[in-house]
Parts: structure tokens; C-alpha cells; sequence
């Protein structure tokens, strides 16, 4: 069964009796992903959908979060903040700079600033503060490489982890 929601109108139920919900978001002149996904409706509480449609509304802020969380990181190399960067600068080489939209001379904050936010998924069936509500997943360059750094939140909006991936 569907449910519906003041922001996100209605929400189709999957196959498996989850939810599932996705639209882009024009965020600084880059369109996002925005997916809303749940494994069990019945565990879906009213209060996170509507931090959902919050974090969504917010999604500048935290891109800013995000991109803050990552640039703490740099200050430990065996983060995975670090271990991105580090990849991403041996395997593109010179072409690097190409895809540098700021550049300030500090290699690994103009890569951080540089990434593009691709998608964010939102799990509102993960409501409890020890848990993942949602990520962000970000590229240098998502034409040339399927890595991908990712910061996840829990519902209150704290950065939980960060983690690589690949897409």
C-alpha cells in the first residue's frame, strides 16, 4: 500500500513491501538524485519522513556539512577522505587539474571542493540516532571513475562515517 506525504506527495510501495520514492534536486546549478528508499513501510515513522523532506529542503547545508566532515578528515592519512584523494591523484595525473574547480594550489581541499554531489539516498526506516538515515555520494569525476566517497548522516543530521565505495 502507497502511503502519502505533504512533501513527497505519494509514495509508491515496492514489490517486497518497502517504499520507494526518487526526483532530482537542482543544488548550485548541478542536478542531484534524490532517492527515498525503505525496506519495511510499517517501520516508516511520520517524523522521519518529515526529517526527510527537511534534509531535503536543506540540501545545501548539507552538502556544506559533508564537504566540512571530509576536509577534517585530511588531518589523518588513513582516512578514507585521504585514501580518495590520494587514488584519484595517481590514477588521473595531470588531468586532475582539468577537473579542479577551484584551485588554490592545495591539491587535496581543491579535489574536496571540486566534487560533485551525485546522489543522496534517504532511509527513512532508519530512524534511531545510531543508525544510517542517509548518504551522500560524491565523484571527482564520475565520467572516469566509478569510486566514489560517501558521508553518511543519522537522522538528527550528524556526520556518522565516511567511506569509499564504488557506483
Amino acid at each position: 500500500m502507497a502511503i502519502e506525504h505533504d512533501y513527497f506527495g505519494i509514495i509508491d510501495e515496492t514489490a517486497s513491501g518497502g517504499l520507494a520514492w526518487a526526483d532530482s534536486v537542482d543544488l548550485a546549478e548541478q542536478f542531484v538524485e534524490v532517492e527515498l528508499q525503505a525496506d519495511d513501510e510499517s517501520a516508516v515513522p511520520v517524523i522521519a519522513l518529515d526529517a526527510a523532506a527537511a534534509m531535503i529542503n536543506a540540501l545545501d547545508g548539507f552538502d556544506a556539512r559533508a564537504r566540512d566532515a571530509l576536509i577534517a578528515e585530511l588531518s589523518s592519512r588513513a582516512s578514507a577522505t585521504s585514501g580518495y584523494i590520494d587514488e584519484h591523484v595517481e590514477k588521473l595525473g595531470e588531468t586532475l587539474l582539468d577537473l579542479l574547480v577551484h584551485t588554490s594550489g592545495d591539491i587535496p581541499v581543491d579535489v574536496l571542493r571540486s566534487l560533485q554531489l551525485l546522489r543522496v539516498v534517504i532511509q527513512p526506516d532508519h530512524a534511531d540516532e545510531e543508525e544510517v538515515f542517509a548518504t551522500f555520494d560524491y565523484s571527482i569525476s564520475p565520467d572516469e571513475t566509478d569510486a566514489l566517497l560517501t558521508v553518511s548522516f543519522d537522522i538528527r543530521g550528524d556526520v556518522v562515517s565516511i567511506d569509499t565505495t564504488d557506483s
